[in-house]
């Protein structure tokens, strides 16, 4: 060993994922991961269900296949055997006070074919208008665009309004009418510039698909298995219970402080959200940490609720549902855990993952537990008929979790990278840098690792 030594701020899979393979790629490295909280994983949890005890993820439950990041990882890990789709394939969308049908096959929900969407979901105008080509009525502009401006323009309000906005703030609690398209769908963006159209690039597209290959995967057991198997092959590189408090400049080296330590580095990831990031870099790289800081990050809630199969069934082969902007409803989302996946199928229990929490809807930080979860049992009885209280209940908060990707986020991170010049071997990633999926995590953990090796060697 040279002696060089990486610290990785935060044991999130972005971090994980960074030290894993700097570990691997040069372990000529010395590698030390310090994260805040007991246990590694960050957002990626998996724990039992008090009372029926069945282990249930926290937080994300699944990554998108399509891309490689996250598949890959799972393989260089050895758990590609352990790799299950969801059992339940279709959703829905809980619009005007009544459940309807997710149409399929959409791509951000926008369907490909009008015949696939049920009655009542579009006016008859947009239905139209998805039988075409999909082009915008006047060329896009040039640079990123928001997700809404790309789909209003092509395919209609309604299009947006009922079908694409309800799944975005599923996946990051955001309003997509802000939200950039080069982050958040680069692909649709692509797709909406061809001279061909929107609709025609993604049919396309599509058929090019294998129709029966899965669009996403997750370990049996939770996400947790995933966690678990990277902090197995960094063992005691990380330290959790270790919260930075300041990184320092000293001559030619860093020195990463927790409260009763100090690490010497001669590089630091910092994985943390990028509010917290913007406080650790700020005196090394003012204009960076203003540009991290001002980036916006929604708190959210996850729910797990269990109720007895007697009191509560759901629809056969659905794996759960998203709630349209403006219904009045608290929750979000809610994910049929044990119709979606195999391994979570209870007979004696309906298990549930009701999310809620957006962007500009914080109602949830105003109430307590006990209150909150009266909104989201009111709310389950809105949808679902459930009358009878769950038997088992955990609230997951998730404070400040879920970053923006406002439009020009590419060139803000630029900016941020060249902020960062100014303090070599100082670089921050995350969620911020790609997305908050789990693959695009890994992606930043695994660019970040490439960096460091360029600058130290």
């Amino acid at each position: 060993m040279d002696g060089r030594r990486v610290v990785v701020v935060g044991a999130g899979i972005t971090g994980l994922s960074a030290a894993h393979r700097l570990a691997v790629d040069h372990p000529h490295l010395a590698v030390t991961v310090l994260e805040a909280d007991d246990l590694a994983g960050g957002n990626l949890r998996t724990s039992p269900l008090t009372g029926i005890g069945t282990e249930v993820d926290e937080g994300a439950d699944a990554f998108l296949v399509r891309v490689p990041w996250a598949a890959d990882l799972c393989a260089e890990l050895g758990l590609a055997d352990e790799l299950v789709a969801p059992a339940a394939r279709h959703a829905s969308l809980w619009l005007d006070g009544t459940m309807r049908p997710i149409p399929s096959p959409n791509v951000l929900g926008v369907p490909l074919d009008p015949s696939v969407v049920a009655p009542g979901i579009l006016p008859a105008a947009d239905l139209q208008r998805l039988a075409g080509a999909g082009r915008p009525g006047s060329p896009l502009p040039d640079g990123d665009l928001s997700v809404g401006t790309v789909i209003r323009s092509c395919v209609g309000d309604a299009v947006f309004d009922r079908l694409v906005d309800p799944l975005i703030g599923g996946v990051n609690a955001g309003r997509a009418d802000e939200l950039s398209c080069t982050t958040m769908a680069p692909g649709l963006l692509a797709a909406a510039r061809h001279a061909d159209g929107l609709l025609a690039t993604l049919r396309r597209a599509q058929e090019a698909l294998d129709p029966a290959a899965p669009v996403f995967n997750a370990p049996v057991g939770g996400m947790g298995r995933l966690v678990a198997a990277l902090t197995s092959r960094l063992g005691d590189r990380v330290r959790t219970g270790a919260r930075v408090t300041a990184i320092e400049r000293s001559d030619d080296d860093w020195v990463v402080r927790t409260a009763d330590h100090s690490t010497t580095a001669d590089a630091v990831v910092v994985t943390t959200p990028a509010h917290a990031a913007a406080t650790l870099v700020a005196p090394h790289a003012p204009d960076a940490a203003t540009l991290l800081g001002g980036l916006r990050h929604a708190s959210v809630v996850l729910a797990t609720m269990a109720y007895r199969r007697a009191d509560l069934e759901v629809p056969d082969g659905q794996s759960g549902f998203l709630v349209g902007r403006g219904e009045g409803l608290l929750m979000t989302a809610c994910s049929f855990a044990g119709s979606k996946w195999a391994h979570l199928d209870d007979p004696d229990h309906t298990i549930l993952r009701v999310s809620c929490g957006r962007i500009d809807d914080e109602r949830h930080d105003r109430l307590d537990d006990g209150s909150l979860t009266a909104s989201l049992c009111a709310d389950l009885a809105t949808t679902l008929g459930a009358q009878a209280p769950p038997v088992a209940v955990r609230l997951t908060r998730w404070p400040r979790s879920l970053v923006q990707f406002p439009v020009g986020h590419p060139t803000r991170m630029a900016e941020v990278d060249s902020a960062l010049a100014a303090a070599p071997g100082l670089v921050v990633t995350g969620a911020a840098r790609h997305g908050v999926g789990i693959p695009a995590c890994v992606r930043s953990g695994t660019d970040a690792a490439a960096m460091v090796a360029d600058l130290i060697g």
